[in-house]
Parts: structure tokens; sequence; C-alpha cells
């Protein structure tokens, strides 16, 4: 073989393994740096860490137990504020005795409902015991008859306070049973805070009906919270329609068919630029009359039917979520 071309191989060889072992080399150093990097960085962490007071230490716990307590004076206080808006609950009270106070408030009731002007018209075949019709003809269990006479006192405070706003009538009245009473369970959605909903459905003027909301919203017995309202007016047609000047059109009627004149006719026969006799003679031609018998009935005149669903509202206090968590867990230990 040539020296020449023997020599040239050899050259183009070790050039390729030299770059072969640098590439290798550079590769193996840029791991090197990293993993070195990464090891830098998790002996910083350790030494900082080691540096640091182990928690939790008699400092962080002071601090702990302050806001502990911060937060009880805080819930403490809140409750207090709420027992001055609603009456404990009267847990000594028999159940026969209960059942006496609920033929005494109905007969009160329709007695004071009568005297102010409101009619009690539920539908045929249900009788109105204030929601506790049950009741009538059996005792309730003798360990819900607190809470029932709470709710039977929010629910007396609440249909007075329609009967004095000026309801004209209530045609249903309808009370959700609550936990433990039958078909319901023992337990309420929340500890915090228990709900005991109503349905009603009245007729009352704009104006009445304005004052009953205002009074649930400033009663201080019992905290009320209206959850569904609807209102449906009476009068379906609305107040007379007015020309662009701002009066009010006048009404003309077809006495044979009984159509009234629409806005457009009423203009088109040249009302607001001619006169009234030549409105009525213009009207007079297409087969209309004046209609002076019409009955304008103003805005906040109207009859509202109104339904609502309100919830009576109660926060208990620690001692009775106690006392019904002793009571549970008894019932479990029998079982």
């Amino acid at each position: 073989m040539n020296s020449k071309v023997w020599l040239t191989v050899y050259a183009i060889f070790a050039l390729l393994l030299i770059g072969g072992a640098g590439f290798f080399a550079f590769t193996k150093y840029k791991e090197y740096s990293t993993a070195l990097d990464t090891w830098d960085t998790n002996v910083g962490t350790i030494e900082t860490l080691e540096k640091k007071v182990p928690y939790p230490n008699e400092e962080n716990v002071e601090k702990l137990e302050k806001k502990v307590d911060e937060y009880e004076t805080a819930v403490d206080g809140l409750r207090e504020s709420l027992g001055t808006f609603q009456r404990p609950l009267d847990v000594g009270k028999a159940n026969t005795v209960f059942q006496t106070d609920v033929k005494t408030r109905v007969g009160e009731f329709r007695q004071f409902a009568s005297a102010e002007g409101m009619a009690i018209e539920i539908e045929e075949g249900l009788d109105f015991q204030l929601g506790f019709d049950i009741y009538s003809t059996q005792l309730p269990p003798p360990d819900l008859v607190g809470v029932l006479d709470y709710e039977l006192e929010a629910i007396d405070y609440l249909l007075r306070a329609l009967v004095t706003s000026g309801a004209e009538r209530m045609t249903m009245f309808e009370r959700d049973p609550i936990p433990g009473e039958a078909g319901v369970e023992r337990e309420f959605e929340s500890s915090a805070v228990q709900k005991y909903p109503v349905r009603l459905r009245f007729t009352s003027s704009y104006q009445s009906f304005q004052d009953f909301i205002n009074q649930l919203a400033n009663e201080k017995n019992f905290f009320y919270i209206v959850r569904v309202l609807k209102v449906q007016n009476q009068m379906v047609e609305g107040p007379l329609r007015l020309s662009g000047d701002g009066s009010s059109l006048p009404i003309f009627k077809n006495p044979l068919t009984g159509e009234v004149a629409t806005r457009e006719q009423v203009m088109e026969w040249g009302h607001g630029r001619a006169s009234k006799d030549d409105v009525a003679e213009n009207a007079k031609a297409a087969g209309f009359v004046s209609d002076t018998n019409d009955a304008r009935v103003l805005m906040g005149q109207e009859k509202l039917n109104v339904f609502m669903v309100v919830d009576i509202v109660r926060f208990p206090n620690p001692e009775e979520l106690n006392v019904e968590a002793e009571t549970e867990e008894k019932g479990k230990t029998k079982n």
C-alpha cells in the first residue's frame, strides 16, 4: 500500500476517534455540571432547614392559641347578638300543652283576621291550622315540642303581619315538616342554622304587599328570609297609552262589535292636531263613538296575587347541639 494513502486513512480515523471522544467528554461534562448544581441546591436547602427552629415550637403554639381564642370570642359575641333576636326554646313544654296551644292560637288568629278584614279562603277540604293540621288529632314527638313551639309562634307573627299590612284574603298556607317529623330525616342540613319553610298565597294591594315585605325585613323577634316570590297582577292590561304630547288618548269603541280603537286609528283621526269635536266626527264616520264609561286604573291601585316561600331561620346555641348529640348517641347505643 502506498505510504501516503495509509497515512491519510490513519489521519481520518484518528480525527474521527478524537472527535467522538471530545463529544462524549463534553456531554458527560454537562451532565456532571447539572448534577453538581442539583447537589449544591439540595445542600443549601438542607443547611437552611437545619438553621430553622423545628415546628411547632412554643412561640408558634402561643400564636395559634391566641388566634383560636380570638375566633371563639368573636363566635360567642355573634351568638350573644343573635340571642337578642330569638328567644330560647321551651324544651320543658309537654306535647299535650303544645297541642292545646295550637288550637288556641288558631282560634285567636281567625278572630284577629276577621276583625281586621282579611278573609281566610283555604282550598275546600283543607282545614286551616297554622300549618299544624296533623297535631289536631295526634300528639307531636316530645323531643320536637321545643322547636315546633318556636315555629308556631313565628308563624303566628308572620301571618299577623300579613293581616296588619292590609291583605284582602289568604288562599293557601302550608308548613314543611321539620327534621324528626314523619317522613323526614332526623338531622338538619346544617348545625349552624336551622330553616323552617312555610308557603303562602294571598291577594293584596301593591301598598299592602310592600308593607308586608317591610315588616318581615324589620322584624326583631324572628328571622324571616323570603326565598321564593311570585307576583301576578290581576289587571292584565297596562295603563292607558299616551300620545306624543304626553296627553292620554281618548277611548273610542264600536257599539256594534265592541272593538276599541287602536292608538294608530285615534292618531289618524287627528288627535293632537284637530279639535276634540273633529276627532269625534272622524271616529263617528269610521263607526266608533266616544266611550265615556271607560275605567282608568292608576298604578299602585292594582290587586296582586302573591305566592311566597318564607324560611323561618333560627341559630341553635352550642348547648342545644350538645344535647342533640347526646340524645342521638344514646339512641345509637340502645339500637
